[in-house]
């Protein structure tokens, strides 16, 4: 579950239609993140519409004017986020699923949406794959929460933190922060979270404290460089490049979609 949905926490309905499946309903079966970080409800059961404008005859016009639209709006997508980085990785998304729908188009061929295999990968009750958007929704509404940094965690856990629910400080993190490809981690020494230890249907405030000491993994919620030149574009476009999760992990996703979706 971890490769499956590292990449995807969140992605509009219109997406889900544009590169895979064109008459999936709103409710698709995609489980996200939601975009309202300060809503009481971490993670909803189906990838929303959005309202992408479509006078723009192309998705990267879409997702552009969708960042664009909303910039101002605290807590919308991410938290005291550079407008240059949402932009960077919506872009980035875009490619992504244009790999992803490769793979897609395949699998529609071959997997049956009865199979065992779509039986397991839709499971998302107890195959980890909603374990891991809670945990990623902690790591957008907070910042650092999981860093084991208690400089950084206390301001969270602090009486002001809590009623604050995030900092005000700019942040311009790099949104590679499920054991990806970060110099700073070594993710394949890092233990995964124990699920077990945290029950995500309680509220925020009730398990940040638990959310902070469990899901520990050094992730301080902030790039190494701040994305505001063209000389710091380039530290970032090979952050970018060396994301790309290679066929297997794009097969991976294509397969919890199709099977999701059908």
């Amino acid at each position: 579950s971890s490769g499956i949905n590292a990449e995807w926490p969140l992605r509009p309905g219109e997406d889900i239609r544009y590169y895979f499946k064109s008459d999936a309903t709103e409710e698709n079966g995609i489980p996200t993140v939601n975009f309202d970080l300060g809503a009481e409800k971490r993670v909803v059961p189906n990838a929303p519409l959005v309202g992408y404008d479509e006078d723009f005859s192309t998705i990267g016009m879409r997702s552009f004017d969708l960042v664009m639209r909303n910039m101002n709006r605290t807590g919308w997508g991410s938290r005291n986020q550079n407008i240059l980085v949402k932009l960077t990785h919506v872009l980035h998304m875009s490619e992504m699923w244009d790999s992803v729908a490769r793979s897609y188009k395949m699998i529609a061929r071959l997997l049956d949406p009865q199979s065992d295999i779509c039986a397991c990968v839709t499971d998302v009750e107890n195959n980890d794959v909603l374990n891991y958007l809670h945990f990623l929704a902690f790591k957008l509404r907070y910042p650092g929460i999981t860093s084991g940094n208690e400089t950084i965690t206390a301001r969270y856990l602090s009486k002001e933190g809590r009623a604050k629910r995030s900092m005000d400080e700019e942040y311009d993190y790099d949104y590679d922060f499920c054991w990806g490809d970060n110099s700073n981690i070594d993710y394949l020494r890092t233990p995964r979270p124990d699920f077990r230890k945290l029950d995500f249907d309680l509220g925020d405030l009730e398990i940040l404290e638990d959310v902070a000491k469990v899901m520990t993994d050094g992730d301080e919620g902030t790039a190494a460089v701040l994305l505001d030149s063209a000389d710091h574009w380039a530290w970032w476009r090979d952050m970018v490049k060396g994301l790309n999760m290679g066929e297997a992990g794009y097969y991976d996703i294509a397969v919890f979609m199709f099977c999701s979706l059908n």
